[in-house]
């Protein structure tokens, strides 16, 4: 008796797994969340290695953020007027091959900053066609009341893979340089395309041909008729700006507050991954429930406070507890926004949706530059402290002055 409960736990727990269609894509985003983290971790150290700048590592990441922010758009309604695999297939071919260039060019000790920035903007390039249609596939692969436990499930990958992949590239490029991290992602991308090639077809929907101009008018025309969306994607923005830079001012904070090297850069890291792992199992438990806009907006008013004490307490076990309850909240967060994008909006515009909440996302590079400047000056720990208290602050703010996004559902 216990052991069918078990069963039946386990299968309610990973739902989305039970449609072969979603397993195959959920594999393939376990192999690119492994070059996802791999690749801040080696990229953070190389530019750091490379300029010992806490400004360089903004500027630099700022290189993908331009082209996601110019192409996103593009990229949503192209999502949305072909077949998305297909897509998803020819961006990750180039996300390879740019890795792959990286890789030989520390092989022959040719590497310099300005390779970094550029394959930083090329990779940008590639996320703006991937994500709206790697993210709108999913609405199509699963039933609607399987969607938010197919997006915790895909957190839960991303999660697992934190916890390995940052502390193995750390491990990797201490044992034989940051050259071998890039060919171990390359290895990964040819996984990823496997796995695309074993999905159905997702052609778009059946809709009166127009040109690209008109697709985009059309979707701002959308967005700006559904205050739930606008509401969604406008406090998406305070995180990008004021949560997510302190992941990019690590590197920095790993060597100049708590003497870590790079492998310990990797555990850091790593520690993050814990908490995005823990909290996608809860999430993968929660089911189709009510309230997820009230609870949004208590994890990131939550999520502020966190980030304070991350960078001012002195105890370090407890600065590895504070990044894996950040790592939790931040995980939370992305999977309740996904869902509640994907629930309320209409399937033909949804890769035009998700192509604004990319761009919101390609922000965050830009918002570390300025936060990098400040802390070659003033040091990490106040910026990250004084972003804490902003998020915390909007949050609390917006629950006031528009109950209505407590009542998503």
């Amino acid at each position: 008796m216990q052991t069918a409960a078990t069963v039946a736990s386990l299968r309610n727990t990973f739902q989305a797994l039970s449609n072969r269609h979603y397993r195959w894509l959920w594999l393939g985003r376990l192999a690119t969340a492994t070059t996802f983290q791999m690749g801040n971790v080696v990229q953070g150290w190389l530019v750091y290695h490379l300029t010992g700048s806490a400004f360089a590592l903004g500027w630099v990441g700022a290189g993908w953020s331009v082209s996601t922010l110019l192409l996103s758009p593009y990229g949503g309604v192209i999502a949305d007027r072909v077949d998305k695999r297909s897509l998803m297939l020819w961006s990750r071919i180039g996300m390879m091959a740019n890795t792959l260039v990286l890789g030989l060019l520390i092989s022959m000790g040719l590497i310099q900053v300005w390779h970094i920035a550029l394959a930083s903007f090329f990779t940008g390039i590639f996320i703006a066609f991937l994500m709206p249609a790697q993210q709108a596939i999913i609405s199509e692969l699963v039933e609607p009341h399987v969607l938010m436990n197919a997006m915790s499930v895909d957190a839960l990958g991303m999660g697992l893979m934190g916890v390995i992949s940052a502390s193995v590239a750390g491990f990797v490029i201490t044992a034989v340089g940051a050259q071998g991290v890039y060919f171990a992602m390359a290895g990964m991308y040819v996984i990823a395309l496997y796995t695309i090639l074993k999905l159905p077809k997702a052609p778009p929907r059946d809709g009166e041909r127009t040109s690209v101009w008109s697709d985009l008018l059309g979707g701002a025309q959308y967005l700006r008729g559904n205050s739930i969306l606008l509401t969604i994607l406008g406090l998406g923005l305070v995180r990008v700006f004021f949560v997510m830079p302190y992941h990019a001012l690590m590197p920095a904070f790993a060597r100049n507050n708590m003497g870590f090297d790079a492998a310990g850069l990797g555990l850091l890291q790593s520690a993050a991954g814990v908490g995005a792992l823990v909290a996608s199992l809860i999430a993968c438990n929660m089911g189709d429930f009510q309230g997820k806009g009230k609870l949004l907006v208590q994890i990131s008013v939550a999520l502020g406070f966190c980030l304070i004490a991350y960078v001012t307490v002195p105890w370090v076990p407890m600065v590895f507890i504070l990044l894996a309850i950040i790592g939790g909240l931040n995980n939370l967060y992305m999977v309740l926004n996904n869902t509640l994008l994907l629930s309320n909006a209409d399937p033909r515009y949804r890769g035009r949706v998700l192509s604004i909440a990319l761009m919101e996302f390609g922000l965050y590079p830009l918002g570390t530059i300025p936060s990098g400047a400040i802390a070659d000056r003033v040091g990490v720990s106040l910026v990250v402290a004084a972003q804490g208290a902003v998020v915390a602050s909007v949050f609390a703010l917006v629950s006031k002055l528009k109950p209505g996004i407590k009542e998503l559902r």
